[in-house]
């Protein structure tokens, strides 16, 4: 691989992440490329010949978060058979991820940001999941028997979703409170009552904490992504 096209790699991995620290520090309307290219270290000229304009960065930024956010979820859900205490788990895991990595957090705002088109492809996958989990826990038996699951799906992505978006950087305690508190308001209407007693709506500490750490690896390293970059090309 050359100098210019290796260059060319670090700069795409790069600036996704410069962006994103601008979409965190400002809404969608108020970024402004001048203050991306200047996060980036590059002239404006040379953000436009890797993204086309301000959507097209915003995209980039919001594909790369939705890779670690369900790479991560897939950690969680791995080590986890209990549906229930899955998707607990999946939303302590997430939300962890949002408060320390600003590529996530940014991420999830941009995708519910009114002033963007094609939002909601977070919003969307998550339902799919909390549907899919929520499904398997009633055929297991694990879903008490007054449940509604279309309208208890809904409540928790609703609920989640709006958390999720509210979390700044560093607010990792904060968030975990949060999420605790929603799961020991929201379990108990949920869960069959033979299966509550086991659920921890706190997360299970070493689930979270395995797919938390193992994530730490997935977002932003350059140097190295390059490197794998060219020993695949190489």
């Amino acid at each position: 691989m050359g100098l210019q096209q290796e260059r060319a790699i670090r700069t795409r991995l790069l600036t996704p992440k410069s962006a994103a620290e601008v979409f965190d520090r400002e809404d969608y309307a108020s970024a402004r490329l001048s203050d991306i290219s200047a996060r980036a270290n590059m002239s404006t000229g040379a953000l436009h010949f890797h993204f086309a304009n301000k959507e097209d960065l915003a995209q980039a930024v919001v594909s790369e978060a939705r890779g670690i956010l369900w790479r991560a979820a897939r950690l969680a859900y791995e080590k986890n058979s209990e549906p229930l205490q899955a998707l607990t788990d999946i939303s302590h895991t997430l939300s962890q991820l949002l408060s320390w990595d600003v590529v996530s957090r940014a991420g999830l705002r941009l995708d519910n940001d009114r002033s963007r088109k094609g939002r909601e492809q977070f919003i969307h996958a998550w339902h799919a999941c909390v549907q899919r989990l929520l499904d398997r826990a009633r055929q297991e038996g694990g879903v008490a028997a007054q449940v509604q699951l279309p309208a208890l799906t809904c409540a928790i992505v609703a609920a989640t979703t709006g958390i999720g978006v509210l979390i700044k950087g560093g607010e990792g305690d904060r968030t975990r409170l949060a999420f605790t508190g929603f799961w020991q308001g929201f379990l108990p209407g949920l869960a069959a009552p033979s299966l509550l007693g086991g659920l921890n709506p706190g997360g299970t500490p070493d689930v979270v904490d395995h797919a938390v750490a193992a994530s730490r690896y997935l977002p932003y390293a350059p140097e190295e992504e390059v490197d794998a970059e060219a020993a695949t090309t190489g």
